[in-house]
């Protein structure tokens, strides 16, 4: 006859648990010979098999083994996605039944939980399964490792922990901007990467119509970066890759790309700047008329770009300023209602200047024209009479080398004479030839003004003589 020793108290629940007296490290089925008491495990309850998750860039599934040796290694993840299908877990009990799930030690995922509930408990039905979804962090790099906890709720021992792992890459930096500058150089900046954990800074990588290479020597940790090392001319495209701290390194996507072509030429300079309504003499001048609302041609080049920028300068004393758009190719351009009042009198200096859209900067055409505002004083007039069948005579002094006109107003009909003062002032004219009469004397009258070479004219001198002759 067998003897069977039984020490404690044996009680089985009901509920289809088992016995309660099994520790948490058991996880296999142990006997006692003769007896036929099994410990329980959570393979009782669930099958958990790998899912249709792979490795990113790989075939190689994310999970592998079973309910009692699964382990996760989500591999390289080099921007933040959701892994839907983990693994399955199925509930093989005959009752319903509730799983949980817990990880701990992975800052690099942001939620871990079944795929239909959207937590980490989910309540299935005998037969019934669900998937782990597990979305990685758009916020924290580097390498993760920890534990996944899966356990059957209601129960502090039936549980089973498994390995997870990963290396999440930063997330790719928004989409750079390009800028051309002068000298070829092309300014180059991007918004950051949404990473704020393990982030040690960025790459620049450029192409020229082949593969890309990196420029910056060491990594940046600012969001802009000056190329200076380019060819006049030459296309360029240009791409930003976020880089991880910690081991390993990690080096996010590329970002979107931006193009930028070179530019170290400046546009030609301009020339043939000329006074378009210039006063005086060869209308050169600026004079008492004009002086409020200049107008300025200047001549640009062959290479001359609708982007370029033309900035004239009008300066003499003071300063006016003035820009205007270039054209396609050769032609004039000209600046309007330049107000150079506040200007100095005597020469004034013109000079012109074409910026292309990368800051390149032309020679300067330059011009010099003469400010002259101040008419000249009135003129002094004398009036002779040299008989009835003669031309009479208007003389006087002027403003040295002024054009003179003498305008006779009466008798009828009016007509104008015209002479120059001489160097010293001296200016005569034969007039109109006036028949006197003795009773009542014929009334002659002339208006005399004295316009010098800017194009000012004086205040009129009245001349009144009573012809008798």
């Amino acid at each position: 006859m067998r003897k069977l020793v039984v020490v404690g108290c044996l009680c089985l629940a009901a509920s289809g648990l088992g016995a309660g007296f099994s520790a948490a490290a058991f996880t296999r089925s142990t006997s006692v010979p003769a007896n036929g008491i099994t410990a329980d495990a959570l393979r009782n309850y669930f099958s958990v098999t790998p899912g249709s998750d792979v490795q990113p860039g790989t075939s190689n599934a994310v999970a592998g083994g079973d309910v009692d040796s699964l382990s996760i290694d989500l591999g390289t993840v080099p921007s933040a996605r959701t892994f839907s299908n983990v693994f399955r877990i199925t509930n093989v009990s005959g009752a319903t039944r509730t799983a949980t799930l817990t990880l701990s030690s992975v800052s690099q995922v942001s939620s871990a939980v079944f795929a239909s509930s959207g937590s980490g408990s989910v309540t299935l039905a005998a037969g019934a399964s669900t998937t782990l979804s597990v979305t990685t962090s758009a916020t924290v790099a580097g390498r993760g490792v920890g534990t996944l906890r899966l356990g059957l709720s209601g129960s502090s021992w039936l549980y089973r922990d498994y390995t997870f792992r990963l290396d999440e890459a930063p997330q790719a930096p928004g989409a750079p901007t390009a800028a051309q500058k002068p000298a070829g150089r092309i300014d180059l900046s991007w918004p950051a990467s949404s990473t704020t954990t393990n982030l040690a800074g960025y790459d620049v990588y450029r192409s020229s119509g082949g593969a890309y290479t990196k420029i910056n020597g060491t990594l940046l940790t600012t969001l802009a970066y000056s190329d200076t090392a380019t060819v006049d001319g030459t296309a360029y495209t240009y791409k930003v890759l976020a880089v991880s701290s910690g081991i390993p390194v990690l080096t996010s996507v590329d970002s979107t790309t931006v193009n930028a072509t070179a530019d170290a030429t400046p546009p030609g300079q301009p020339s043939g700047i000329v006074l378009a309504n210039g006063g005086g003499g060869g209308g050169a001048y600026i004079n008492a008329a004009n002086a409020g609302s200049i107008s300025i041609s200047v001549n640009l080049p062959a290479n001359s770009l609708t982007t370029d920028t033309v900035q004239l300068t009008v300066s003499h004393g003071a300063s006016v300023t003035a820009s205007h758009a270039g054209l396609a190719g050769a032609g004039t351009i000209t600046f309007t209602g330049l107000n150079l009042s506040g200007l100095n009198e005597g020469g004034v200096t013109i000079s012109a200047i074409s910026t292309d859209l990368a800051g390149n900067v032309s020679t300067a055409g330059t011009a010099t024209v003469t400010k002259d505002t101040v008419a000249p004083g009135v003129p002094t007039a004398n009036y002779t009479d040299n008989n009835n069948a003669n031309a009479d005579q208007v003389s006087g002094t002027a403003e040295a080398n002024a054009s003179i006109a003498v305008t006779k107003t009466a008798p009828a009909p009016t007509a104008t004479y015209s002479t120059t003062a001489s160097g010293a002032g001296a200016y005569s004219v034969l007039v109109a030839a006036v028949a006197g009469k003795p009773n009542p004397p014929t009334a002659v009258t002339y208006t005399i003004t004295a316009t010098d070479a800017a194009g000012n004219t004086s205040g009129a001198a009245t001349l009144n003589y009573n012809d008798t002759k």
